[in-house]
Parts: C-alpha cells; sequence; structure tokens
C-alpha cells in the first residue's frame, strides 16, 4: 500500500536490506487563513481565464502518452479512512470527493534509455475552473507491484487524502513499477530517481491541461524512507534547472548512502555473517564490473535482503558501489551536502533502525554548512520513534508546513 502504512517501509533490522539496504527497505504567499480553509472545509474557488493547450511533445523526456479514470473516492470515503485507528494519516479533514487517473509518459530508466512509465494523478472535485496547488508524492520503498502509485487508489492512500484536502496530487511508480515493471528498479541512484519525478510533473502538467483542469503557481514535494531520498533528488534537480518550488518536506531518507550502508550492515555484522559462512569476503574496486567472481557476494546479499514473494527487481547497483568501497560514487548518488534555495523541512526519529537518525542530522548540518538558509528538522517524538511510528508524525508536519504556503485549496 502505501506511505502511511506499515507496508511503505524499509523492514525492521534483521530484514534489514530487504527494507532497509534499505533494499531496506516512503512560493509563498498564502496566510493562517489558507490553512484554516483546509481544516474546515471551505476552499477558495478563484476561477482563472483557460489557457492555450500546448501542442504534446513526442519521444523524448516528459512526453504524455494516456491517461485513464481508475477510481472515484468520496469525501466520506475519505474520512472514513482517516478514522480508522490504524490509519497513518495526518490529523485533517477532507474536503473534496477526488478521481484518480493512471498516467503514462516517457522518461529514462536506470541505463539512460528511454522507456514507458507511469503514475498517478488524482484530482479534487472542485468547481470547474477552480485552480489548485500541484503537489508530487514519492512514495517509499515497496515490494509488491500492487503498492505502487497507480495501482494504490485506495482511500487510506496518501496521495488520496492529500487529495481530498484542495490539492493536485501526482505521484510517479518510479521505474521498475507500475507501466515499467520487469526493469530493473534503479534503487537509491539519485539521477534516474530524480528523472522520474521531473519527467512525471512535465507529463501531468500537459494531461491536466489538456483536461482542462487549471493549476496556480505553486509546485510541493514530499516523500518519506526512500520517497524523502527521492523527494530531495528531485528537489535538487529542479532548482538546478530553475524551476521553482514553494516547499519540499522529507522524511526518514538515507541521504547520506555510505553512512547508511556502514551503519546497517558493518555495525550489525550482516556482511560478515553471510560471507564468511561461504568464504566470500569485501571485495575491491573490480569487483563492480560484470564477471568477476566476488559479485557473488553482492548476489548472496540481494539474496537474503529482498522478500522471496517480491514482484519488483532491485538493481543492486548501490550495494556494489558499497562493497567495492567506492567512495565518490556513493558521494555523488548522498543528498546531504548541497544548498537547498526551497523551504525544506526534514523529519525523523532517534530510534529509527531502518533508516538510521544520523541522515537527517547529516543533511542538516551540511545542507546548511552549504549555505542552505530555510531547513530544519522536526524530530519525531512518538512512542516508538522508528521508522513506521513516525510515519503519521511526518504526515502531520508535512500537511501543516505547506498549509502555510498554499493558495486556492
Amino acid at each position: 500500500m502505501h506511505c502511511f502504512t506499515y507496508r511503505h517501509l524499509l523492514r525492521p533490522t534483521y530484514q534489514l536490506l530487504a527494507c532497509a539496504l534499505l533494499l531496506t527497505a516512503c512560493g509563498s504567499g498564502s496566510s493562517t487563513s489558507n490553512a484554516q480553509n483546509n481544516l474546515t472545509g471551505t476552499s477558495d474557488t478563484t476561477t482563472t481565464a483557460l489557457a492555450p493547450i500546448p501542442a504534446r511533445i513526442t519521444n523524448t523526456r516528459g512526453a504524455l502518452l494516456d491517461g485513464t479514470l481508475v477510481k472515484t473516492n468520496t469525501v466520506q470515503e475519505s474520512t472514513a479512512a482517516i478514522s480508522n485507528p490504524t490509519a497513518k494519516a495526518p490529523a485533517v479533514i477532507p474536503v473534496y470527493d477526488v478521481k484518480q487517473y493512471r498516467v503514462t509518459y516517457q522518461t529514462l530508466d536506470g541505463d539512460g534509455k528511454l522507456s514507458t512509465a507511469s503514475g498517478i494523478i488524482a484530482v479534487p472535485q472542485k468547481p470547474t475552473g477552480a485552480k489548485s496547488p500541484l503537489l508530487s508524492f514519492q512514495h517509499g520503498t515497496v515490494f509488491h507491484n500492487i503498492e505502487a502509485p497507480s495501482n494504490d487508489t485506495v482511500a487510506t492512500s496518501p496521495v488520496n487524502i492529500i487529495a481530498s484536502l484542495g490539492f493536485v496530487v501526482i505521484a510517479a511508480d518510479y521505474i521498475g513499477y507500475g507501466a515499467s515493471q520487469g526493469k530493473d528498479h534503479p534503487y537509491l541512484q539519485k539521477d534516474p530517481s530524480a528523472v522520474a519525478v521531473t519527467d512525471f510533473i512535465v507529463a501531468a502538467k500537459q494531461w491536466l491541461a489538456e483536461q482542462r483542469q487549471p493549476l496556480n503557481d505553486q509546485l510541493f514535494l514530499t516523500g518519506y524512507s526512500e520517497g524523502g531520498y527521492v523527494t530531495l533528488a528531485a528537489q535538487q534537480a529542479l532548482e538546478a534547472a530553475g524551476t521553482p518550488i514553494t516547499a519540499s518536506v522529507a522524511g526518514a531518507g538515507p541521504y547520506d548512502l555510505q553512512y547508511t550502508l556502514d551503519e546497517l550492515l558493518n555495525t550489525k555484522a550482516i556482511l560478515s555473517a553471510a560471507g564468511g559462512a561461504l568464504g566470500l569476503s569485501r571485495p575491491d574496486l573490480a569487483a563492480k564490473y560484470p564477471g568477476k567472481v566476488d559479485e557473488a557476494t553482492v548476489d548472496l546479499l540481494m539474496y537474503i535482503l529482498i522478500p522471496k514473494e517480491s514482484d519488483i527487481k532491485f538493481s543492486k547497483t548501490f550495494l556494489m558501489d558499497w562493497m567495492a568501497n567506492d567512495y565518490p560514487t556513493m558521494k555523488n548518488n548522498s543528498l546531504y551536502d548541497w544548498q537547498a534555495k526551497t523551504p525544506t523541512r526534514l523529519t525523523h526519529g532517534r530510534d529509527d533502525d531502518t533508516v538510521p537518525f544520523g541522515n537527517s542530522t547529516r543533511a542538516l548540518d551540511g545542507m546548511r554548512a552549504k549555505g542552505t538558509s530555510n531547513i530544519e528538522l522536526d524530530e519525531c517524538f512518538a512512542i516508538p520513534a522508528d521508522h513506521t511510528g513516525c510515519i503519521k508524525p511526518y504526515a502531520q508536519v508535512m500537511t501543516q508546513y505547506f498549509s502555510t504556503f498554499a493558495k486556492d485549496l
């Protein structure tokens, strides 16, 4: 299912990489009244003149292919979903019915080849012509295709809950899920993770324009666990391209890959236990290349870490990098020491044994050292403050923080 439920998490420590290697393994300008509108059920129904529909781009990144209505969730269904005592959704009041559309588009896979991918677009059912802010939600690690956003359209999904508040919500399935199932999922690889999201934003805007669904000028990014990592990857790429982002909230992501894998593998002695039993050892840099016998260690760990029932293929590149002590590549795929221009909030719990808490403190310190002026860490104090226990607090921080910026809800 989704990041607001248990299934979206990189699993507890022993199943570590199964989840946490995570194979392990989730503008400005508004006012307090926007937040109050969100909670009371009122909304700004400002309309705008319809702009010309742009011509579709074809056979390139971000090209829109198709879109199909797959589910409608009513306000009553969304309210019931939030009221469920086991729900991980924030304490909000749904305002709108939501129609969800499965959309296909073109992006690059982990090998840089143009591929067909998919995602979901959730549209709150406002009066005709009413504008909405756009929010891109990045999902956490899941091991079954049925849990990808375009397949997980139930009322309890985070995409639906957020859309019921007045955001148009989009969520890329990522390469390896949905329309691209069967391809390797480029797990914890920064560039292909970002590209899947940024290309879907392009395609989604085209689809929304063709549907005469107006957006305002706001863009929000959020995600938890792997989704937190992908959120910062997409944010970095969008900022580099000059695309304005209103605000970003990333929860419990593995932003420093070397630190994360060292903590999860070395300190837990997983490598020693697995490799020692077969007489294998941590290889050197040459083992990154196909055909080296030491690659058997990586294959063994992947076998141990990924649930046997998983129907998703995970790329082992991130683990090969770590096993080979390829520090430059791990650094290039990390997201803890760059200058962000967007107002950014991180959330995390100290008892997280799936994605170590130090990821967020290292990102906070590293990004501030690079000149990021508007970034804070909201520590989760749930009991327990572990990976699962901190999902709902993340969702609460996200909705409350975004409500201070959002217009036209």
